[in-house]
């Protein structure tokens, strides 16, 4: 081999070694810059990677879990239309009575004198039809056949306004009930409208659910209600949402929520301990709850990545968590992006590369 070949084998040694070396400090420049974490990125003055979704309006599933008491449904005073002498009171507190039931009887005497009042009745209808009689003959004035059926009609009224009196000294429950207050005892004179009796409605019947105050967004009138009751293991009820208290006990934190729930048998009574499950369905905007910061906190807050591909700080008003979703009420636009995954790290205004989650549509 000659002297001038050897140097020239030496340079193209030389040569293909720093292109290697060449090639892999690319490869390994390439591979950080692919996978730089964000603590790095910054450092290097790279984009800080986070992964994003869209806020979404969704629809919400959330069942609510309280406890309550089962109580009778609305109230029904039942009041005296006649004045008269109680005889009867067969019902005391706590009785459970049926329609139909007689829960005072007064003393009919005065009232069955006044069907007297029929007599004059068929007296008056008499004289009508015997003044029509003449009148078809041309016998008898008009004026009088007008006077004779005034006379029929006032008669009338003065049936029916009795019959209606008797009728009205024998009070009977009109539903099926739970006796609640008495306000009348046997032997005592009645007065017009005088409250008599205060019954409890038993169908339907009301549970009476305590639920806590952080809730209060997420119930409303008309939403299923499924009860469970120590008494009947095993057994669920359902209703409706019927009455919603407007105030929080300040000792338990807790508003009612009355469900109302069909009680045909008459088989759930007043006392009854139970269970209730209140389902709520209603659409709103939501993002993850991972992708809120100090979510429980006076300022919930997440980063929206904005088409200049950076970072913004935005301060939301939160709502429920419902199945790992938070309601967003406020501070949000629908189809904004907001960072779920890597957020903890990010400064305001920071430049992100984005790698976008798969559509979440659950």
């Amino acid at each position: 081999m000659s002297e001038q070949t050897k140097p020239s084998r030496v340079g193209f040694i030389a040569g293909l070694l720093l292109g290697v070396l060449t090639t892999a400090v690319l490869a390994y420049a390439l591979y950080y810059v692919t996978h730089t974490v964000q603590k790095d990125a910054r450092v290097v003055g790279l984009p800080v990677p986070v992964q994003t979704v869209p806020a979404t309006v969704k629809v919400l599933h959330e069942a609510i879990g309280a406890s309550g008491v089962i109580q009778p449904g609305m109230p029904v005073i039942l009041t005296a239309k006649v004045v008269s002498r109680v005889l009867k009171v067969p019902f005391d507190l706590g009785a459970v009575v049926k329609p139909g039931d007689l829960l005072v009887e007064l003393d009919p005497r005065l009232y069955q004198a006044n069907l007297s009042a029929r007599i004059d009745y068929d007296h008056a209808q008499r004289q009508v039809q015997r003044l029509e009689a003449l009148m078809r003959k041309n016998y008898a004035a008009a004026a009088d056949l007008e006077k004779a059926r005034a006379e029929q009609a006032m008669a009338h009224d003065a049936v029916v306004r009795a019959e209606i009196d008797l009728a009205n000294t024998r009070v009977t429950s009109p539903v099926p009930a739970v006796v609640l207050e008495r306000a009348i005892n046997p032997g005592e004179i009645t007065r017009l409208d005088q409250d008599l009796i205060e019954l409890g409605v038993l169908d339907p019947v009301m549970m009476v659910a305590q639920v806590p105050e952080d809730k209060i967004g997420a119930v409303y009138l008309g939403m299923k209600g499924v009860v469970a009751t120590d008494a009947f293991p095993g057994m669920d009820f359902t209703g409706t949402v019927a009455k919603i208290d407007s105030r929080v006990n300040d000792a338990t934190r807790t508003f009612g929520v009355y469900i109302q729930l069909a009680n045909r048998d008459l088989r759930l009574k007043k006392g009854v301990t139970g269970y209730a499950r209140l389902e709520s369905t209603k659409m709103a905007l939501a993002i993850p709850a991972t992708a809120v910061m100090n979510p429980v906190g006076d300022r919930a807050s997440v980063y929206v990545v904005g088409k200049d591909k950076r970072a913004h700080l935005r301060a939301i008003r939160p709502g429920a968590v419902v199945d790992g979703m938070t309601e967003v009420l406020g501070g949000l636009d629908e189809h904004e992006q907001v960072v779920a995954a890597g957020q903890y790290d990010l400064r305001d205004n920071d430049p992100v590369s984005v790698n976008r989650f798969a559509p979440w549509n659950n």
